[in-house]
Formats: C-alpha cells, structure tokens, sequence
C-alpha cells in the first residue's frame, strides 16, 4: 500500500490550535498591512486615479438642467497567492524516549509555525522597506549623530505621504537597527523627559514617539535571520535593517479600499499531521497561501539606512 502524502493527511484540529497560541512570536506583519481574506487564488483588484477625487466638479445647476456628470477613474492590478509549506519529521524513537509523549510533535509544531511566520514577515518587511514607495529619502544626518533632527525627517515623510493621497500616515515600521539611535536621541529624550511624574517617570517607548509625530502606532521589528547558508557558521541579522517606514494603512480593508499594502490570504496556517509507516515516522507539516503586496505607492515613504 502506497504511504499517504501530505495532502492525504489529516488537519490536526490541536497542533492548529498550538500554532495559532505560539505564532505571535517577535513578528509584527500582521500590524502593518491589513489581511484581506480571498477566496481565488489569483485575481484583480481595483486602483482608482487621484486625480478626479481632489477637483472640484461640482456646478451652478440651471432650472431644468441635468447636474455635472463627474467620474473616476478606475484601474485593476492582479494579486497570486503561493503555498509555501514547510515540514518536520518526528520519529517513533523521539516520540518513545520523551518524558511527555506528544512533546515532541509539540515542538515541531512549533518549529514548523515559526518557518510560516517568518517568511510572512521577510515578505512584509521586504515590502516595506523596499524600492516600491513612489517617495524616500536617506537623512542628510544619520540618527546615530546626535546633531540629526530625525523628528523632522519623519515629519518630512509624513508632510509628503499626505500631499499626494490626501490622508494623514497612521502607521509606523523601524528596523531594531535604527530604533537604538532613536529611542536614546537627545531630542527624543529631552522632549519625553516632561512628560513623567515622580511616580511614573517618562519612558521613551514607541507609543510616546507616535504621540509626537501624530502616528496612530509605530510598530518595531526585531526578528532575526539567518542569512548564511546551511552547514555554514550561524549569520544573524535584523529583518529590518536601520530604516522607518510611514504610510496610510486602511481600517476598513476591502478590494475597493486604499492602503498602502495588503495581505491578500487565501488561507490561514494549516497544521497537517501524516504517517510514514515503513520510516516508522510522522510528519508534521504547516502551510499558508498569501500574496503581500503594496498596493499604493503613494501611500508610503521610506526613510532609508538612517544610522
């Protein structure tokens, strides 16, 4: 009889229920773009030109006359979700040898859950700071120098992403890199400092910073990968490098809705659990089918290796 695959498996209903608890881990990509379920793999959104939005189209309307007829204009990109998956075994002999029989399988899940994750967020952190924004720049004075004005450069950023859509950025992204420089920047520091009591002094975490410069949330990166090939010595760096992002993210995500970025997902993690009787072994394997893209290049501007 022929060993069962993957997809001849079984959805374990508990080890799901594992990796949903476990997979908030050190990733933030599900605060940035919002996750817009879908229910095609492939299939086209909608883009609307600006300029109609921003004239005024209205007009005196004589007795008997029609209104002005005004329009938009509207375009249409594609999105593709891909599987990604990723699998772990689980002999008989680990399982036989742990204090805890299902530890093992508990484990993997979990290894397997992280491999998920952290793709996603190497997809939305590569998104956000990549080259996709219609506007960036790099500080004339880098955040590690203290004579840099970096409340100014991220006002900059917000200035322009407001100009071109007409809505004020509402979220944040710095790289673990940068935000060192940041958090103990004299001007940060000074202007936070007043802001404590002797009971509760001041504190100059990301929440106070988006206070200044009027951002609903910053969010932090600070995953790691390892960027070395396997079998060579361990290479450790940040996802996020020693750059800001500030855009305009929608509350309200649908196809016909701006933002800078989506997650389009056609489906959520799946944990599946399989057999392999004559390696005397199990499988556990998670997928996860998505599309991360930015979807509005105006909507964002990227302050890039700023220390």
């Amino acid at each position: 009889m022929p060993e069962p695959t993957g997809r001849q498996g079984h959805i374990d209903a508990a080890l799901t229920n594992v990796s949903i608890a476990y997979g908030n881990g050190p990733y933030i990509n599900g605060g940035i773009f919002p996750r817009l379920k879908v229910t095609k793999q492939s299939d086209k959104y909608f883009t609307f030109g600006k300029a109609a939005w921003y004239r005024d189209e209205t007009g005196v309307r004589a007795p008997g006359a029609e209104a002005n007829l005004a329009d938009y204009t509207i375009g249409t990109e594609s999105y593709l979700c891909l599987e990604k998956a990723v699998a772990k075994k689980v002999t008989d002999e680990e399982i036989d040898n742990s204090d805890a029989p299902l530890q093992p399988m508990i484990t993997a899940t979990k290894f397997v859950t992280d491999q998920i994750e952290k793709s996603v967020e190497i997809d939305v952190i590569g998104l956000v700071f990549g080259t996709g924004w219609s506007s960036s720049a790099t500080p004339g004075t880098l955040w590690s120098n203290d004579a840099s004005v970096p409340l100014d450069d991220i006002e900059t950023g917000m200035n322009t992403v407001a100009q071109l859509i007409g809505r004020e950025p509402n979220v944040g992204v710095i790289g673990r890199g940068l935000w060192r420089y940041l958090k103990n920047h004299p001007d940060i520091v000074d202007r936070i400092k007043y802001t404590g009591s002797a009971g509760a002094p001041a504190k100059v975490g990301l929440d106070a910073i988006a206070g200044l410069v009027g951002l609903e949330r910053i969010l932090l990166t600070t995953a790691l990968q390892d960027t070395g090939v396997e079998g060579a010595a361990t290479s450790l760096a940040y996802i996020g490098g020693a750059h800001m992002w500030v855009g305009y993210v929608t509350p309200s995500p649908a196809l016909a809705e701006p933002s800078a970025g989506y997650v389009f997902s056609l489906y959520d993690r799946k944990i599946e659990r399989f057999r392999k009787d004559t390696a005397h072994t199990w499988i556990v394997e998670a997928r996860q089918s998505w599309d991360a893209r930015v979807t509005a290049a105006d909507s964002g501007y990227l302050i890039k290796s700023a220390a």
